[in-house]
């Protein structure tokens, strides 16, 4: 992961821009306004491999912890933060667009691709690996060596499962359960 000092260098030089941690009372501005928060946090978590982002703006690990990276909504190089409120409307706003979806009450899952282009991807990888018909764990999936240049590798388990699902609504996936909790995958 990147330092905390550089969060400023990762992202475009709109994110130092005063006006955008103040909500703006014009309707249309306001749309640009979300639009552009939307399209930094994609980049952030991108660029951070993050998969998951708490309420506040910060990375959270596996382990539900936040990470060490300060939140995308306080920009202490101009000293200007985003009022909780108005971090609400964002994150309402990736919800809508369906950049993120909620994973608990404070953690969102971002999507900076589709479940859809997420599950093709995996799909792809069993394909030029020879995992097809074969019964793979989601640790295998998601940490295992074999999958270490693949960009899903570290995916979240909850993001992975709502991919995996995506391959069963085509008919390419089976989930293996074990009291109620996914184990595995068998994709065809």
């Amino acid at each position: 992961m990147t330092e905390p000092q550089t969060i400023t260098a990762q992202l475009p030089p709109i994110y130092s821009f005063p006006p955008l941690y103040t909500c703006q009372p014009n309707a249309l501005i306001r749309q640009q306004q979300l639009d552009t928060w939307c399209e930094l946090i994609l980049e952030f978590a991108k660029t951070n491999k993050a998969w998951c982002m708490s309420q506040e703006g910060t990375i959270v690990t596996n382990s539900e912890q936040a990470s060490s990276i300060p939140s995308i909504f306080v920009n202490e190089q101009i000293q200007r933060s985003a009022a909780a409120p108005f971090i609400e409307e964002i994150w309402s706003k990736m919800l809508q667009s369906e950049k993120a979806i909620r994973s608990s009450k404070s953690t969102y899952i971002i999507l900076w691709k589709s479940l859809d282009s997420w599950s093709s991807l995996i799909l792809q990888w069993c394909e030029s690996s020879g995992k097809l018909n074969q019964v793979i764990t989601l640790y295998e999936l998601t940490e295992g060596d074999e999958t270490l240049d693949w960009e899903f590798h570290g995916m979240d388990i909850e993001l992975c499962e709502k991919c995996l699902l995506k391959l069963c609504d085509r008919g390419r996936a089976t989930m293996l359960k074990d009291q109620g909790k996914v184990m595995g995958v068998k994709i065809v």
